[in-house]
């Protein structure tokens, strides 16, 4: 079987993206399961009679047409709050009740409304039908039974309808199904073309990173030394393969290696025995890798030195986190004295052109 660097970094794509694939694929599921209940759905009804079917059926949320709609002069109240106003309409000696919201009934009123087409929630409200129905029969001096049974007691709810818990709803689905679709086609581009992986970006510090990647293809394919568990060592480079990232590193930036076992004790169990790996170049390089079994670390350091590393030291949380803070000093320090040289440089150049100008 041929070893392939993009191999590993298109199993390290679906390592990282499955996860975040099926967890959204599963909360798509989950609200296109929630948006079927009733409080989601809104169900046109095609005329004002069917009401109480559609009250008695379940569905409360209907899109309606409702014409020659007329003010009752009755205002609904939220605490001290106007929230809508009440409406009416005659349909075959039958008044129906509409509560339109107080920005739908201003638009009604002023004639700037260009449609008769609304949604709202059903409500069966006996109190409210019946104290408008005592008041429409005071006023026209009519006795309450004269006038029963004349307003129904199902009334179109503007005010009710959950038009903001639906909207969020629909934009949570689509900005969920948006991402979905971005992701796949990342998935997609990526295993098609390598170079878009964002792990293979790691390779940008030597070159251009396509080309790096053939490289790297070639190195394990013809110059393998080490391929053990999700460590890789060929001629040239050291490739350590993890869950989450992938590290890679020229053999020739390598100046010092060393090996450090640590104890470590778990929560739950037994203290292990750890060997921390590090290499560095004392700039800008340093790299560690932690291994559970010794023969491992071995192999890795025989094949990258040529000849066996059989001494470790052991060092505590406190001494390995001192040894990284004197290796980011030094590194911080070589960097400085680079600045402080380009900064003599620049003087100096600075001092012959000044030199140049008083000549002329």
């Amino acid at each position: 079987m041929q070893h392939r660097f993009r191999r590993l970094l298109q199993k390290n794509l679906l390592m990282l993206t499955l996860p975040g694939v099926l967890v959204l694929a599963s909360l798509l599921l989950l609200l296109g399961q929630v948006s079927r209940l009733e409080h989601f759905q809104t169900e046109h009804l095609p005329d004002t009679k069917d009401a109480r079917d559609f009250f008695l059926a379940g569905q409360r949320n209907v899109e309606v047409q409702l014409d020659d709609l007329r003010s009752t002069g009755f205002i609904y109240k939220s605490g001290d709050s106007e929230e809508g106003e009440y409406f009416y309409r005659i349909d075959d000696d039958a008044m129906e009740i509409v509560l339109l919201k107080k920005k739908t009934a201003a638009q009604l009123i002023t004639g700037k409304r260009d449609n008769n087409t609304y949604l709202v929630r059903l409500i069966k409200d006996d109190v409210t039908a019946g104290y408008i129905e005592q008041q429409y029969a005071e006023a026209l001096g009519m006795s309450r039974a004269e006038f029963s049974g004349l307003v129904s007691s199902y009334i179109f709810d503007e005010v009710a309808y959950p038009r903001l818990r639906i909207l969020l709803l629909q934009i949570v689905m689509v900005g969920l199904a948006v991402i979905l679709g971005f992701l796949l086609l990342y998935v997609i581009l990526a295993t098609a073309f390598p170079v878009l992986n964002h792990e293979a970006q790691v390779l940008r510090r030597y070159g251009k990173v396509g080309r790096y990647i053939r490289k790297l293809d070639r190195e394990m394919d013809t110059k393998l030394k080490m391929h053990q568990d999700n460590v890789i060592v060929t001629e040239n480079f050291l490739i350590v393969s993890y869950l989450s990232h992938i590290d890679v590193v020229r053999i020739d930036d390598i100046k010092y290696l060393s090996k450090h076992v640590e104890k470590r004790r778990r929560r739950m169990g037994r203290p292990i025995t750890v060997y921390r790996f590090t290499a560095s170049n004392g700039e800008d390089l340093y790299f560690e890798a932690d291994f559970f079994d010794e023969g491992v670390i071995n192999d890795v350091i025989y094949y990258m030195r040529g000849e066996p590393l059989l001494e470790y030291e052991e060092m505590s949380e406190q001494e390995r986190a001192q040894e990284e803070a004197m290796m980011q000093d030094a590194i911080a320090e070589e960097r400085s004295r680079e600045a402080e040289a380009d900064l003599e440089k620049e003087l100096f150049e600075q001092f012959d052109r000044d030199e140049l100008d008083g000549l002329r």
